[in-house]
């Protein structure tokens, strides 16, 4: 055994001993050593329902344990001492030297305000006393749940995507792994609509997945399955060690909702009433919103939709990939003309059935505008006399001619947002002389991983002046006589109208 002399300070053990020093009017006096022999006291913690084929569970490591021995004060108050304390390893398992002759009546464990109770297979009984011998197997499980809730979406506009298998696993641990091939049948849960709350799950780091999606039929949703479990699968990890404190927070706040002893008359209590029934609503909702939510996102394929005031287009026999550059849409507008135009975006989850005209704020749409300017002779002189008749239409043939950003605007009814668009004024210019006398607007959203463009083709139609000597004016009138050359290089034709 080791021994300690001095109030434990020394060791006394063997052949050490310790030194008594004699003094007068001081004999009698009593001498104290103590028997500081220790045992190891050990276990390991790991988490409920969590086992796998070659361990009971998923180990906690950083849980702190501390053994504890109650006493008496006055043979009245229990006090509780404090024996000795440690924490798990990586591996979850802890060893605390106990002196022989200890009492261990509780284990406290303390791991981010968890429950612990023994593992149907641990040792440990309270008033233990430490003798000689083998103090192993104390094994201690968390039995903290926490609640998570999951969000599978289509876009901004929150559609539900279809019937989701929902897969979860503890950071760290094999338990529930995901294994090609998979050895061992998953645990998973299914999830019908776009939102869903799971309560009871491990109150640990998770790491969360959308295995599949399946429409009605049960048919797989090739292309959002895949964008969940590519290459590289989606993994979302949460921490729910803590939630619980924000529970607690939640219960307080619950207990202040009804307030009593107030000296305030029934009408400003009322009013307290419900500014604390507020406050316990919003303080749900920033828990829900904030440490417990897990989004999943599908956007899907950004499309644009393009429509102008003024539209003469009639005819339908062109080809836009041969005769207009492979635009995506021709317009007719007459010569000076204003015209608004509306661009509306919109992702296409799935086609033919689930949409979303909702955009992120972040996103611009860039505007290059070609239809108020020409490449044509005199066109700086014909702006300049334009800017001097009318500078406002001015501004609009040269608006956007070198590109600009605009932002895009939504709906909002009530707070809901829908149909993302850009709407904005211009004015056509001259007619493009040249074939296919069309003039173009492209489009592009700015801001996204990809790239979404869009390319209007506009004829515009009517007539102008090049300067003196370069045009003629056309007959306003049928002719009443048609005078033609007749052949041979020397004849001619004349006609005189003589009165």
């Amino acid at each position: 055994h080791k021994f300690s002399c001095n109030q434990g300070k020394d060791d006394c053990s063997g052949g050490i001993g310790t030194l008594v020093y004699l003094s007068h009017l001081k004999f009698k006096e009593p001498l104290h050593i103590y028997d500081d022999t220790s045992v190891p006291f050990s276990g390991k913690v790991f988490i409920e329902e969590t086992a796998y084929p070659g361990a009971e569970g998923c180990m906690i490591s950083n849980v702190k344990v501390c053994l504890l021995q109650e006493r008496n004060n006055g043979g009245v108050l229990k006090m509780n001492e404090t024996l000795v304390c440690g924490e798990t390893g990586p591996d979850g398992t802890y060893s605390l030297p106990v002196v022989i002759g200890s009492r261990v009546d509780y284990v406290d464990l303390t791991y981010h305000g968890h429950e612990f109770i023994p593992s149907p297979e641990s040792t440990f009984e309270s008033g233990m006393v430490i003798e000689e011998g083998y103090y192993g197997d104390n094994d201690f499980v968390d039995v903290e749940k926490a609640r998570v809730i999951v969000e599978i979406v289509g876009g901004l506009c929150d559609k539900r995507l279809g019937r989701s298998t929902v897969h979860m696993k503890i950071v760290g641990c094999d338990w529930n792994k995901v294994t090609k091939p998979q050895l061992v049948d998953l645990e998973t849960f299914t999830q019908s609509g776009p939102r869903q709350i799971y309560n009871s799950v491990p109150a640990h780091l998770l790491d969360i997945q959308v295995r599949e999606i399946r429409d009605r039929d049960n048919g797989n949703i090739e292309h959002i399955s895949n964008f969940f479990q590519g290459t590289q699968p989606i993994v979302r990890t949460i921490d729910l060690r803590d939630t619980n404190a924000a529970d607690v927070a939640i219960e307080k706040a619950a207990e202040s909702e009804n307030p009593t002893n107030t000296s305030k008359g029934i009408t400003e209590e009322e009013e307290l009433k419900g500014d604390t029934r507020n406050s316990l609503e919003t303080t749900k909702k920033d828990e829900e919103e904030g440490m417990e939510l897990v989004r999943f996102q599908y956007d899907g394929k950004l499309m644009l939709e393009f429509e102008t005031t003024g539209d003469e287009l009639a005819c339908t026999s062109y080809s836009l990939q041969d005769e207009y550059e492979g635009a995506d849409s021709l317009h007719v507008l007459p010569y000076m003309t204003g015209f608004m135009i509306t661009l509306k975006a919109k992702y296409e989850i799935i086609a033919g059935e689930v949409y979303c005209d909702v955009v992120d704020d972040n996103l611009k749409l860039e505007i290059k505008n070609g239809v108020g300017i020409d490449t044509n002779d005199n066109f700086n002189e014909f702006l300049a006399e334009m800017r001097g008749n009318n500078e406002a239409q001015a501004d609009l043939l040269e608006k956007c001619t070198d590109g600009c950003e605009i932002g895009i605007a939504h709906d909002d009814m009530n707070g809901a947002k829908s149909n993302a668009n850009v709407m904005q004024l211009f004015a056509t210019g001259r007619p493009n002389i040249a074939d296919p006398y069309a003039k173009y607007m492209d489009f592009e959203i700015v801001g996204e991983t990809t790239s979404t463009k869009y390319k209007a083709a506009f004829v515009v139609t009517g007539y102008y002046s090049k300067g003196p000597g370069k045009s003629f004016a056309l007959p306003t009138h049928k002719p009443i006589m048609v005078l033609r050359d007749p052949p041979g290089g020397l004849s001619y034709a004349t006609y005189e109208n003589v009165k």
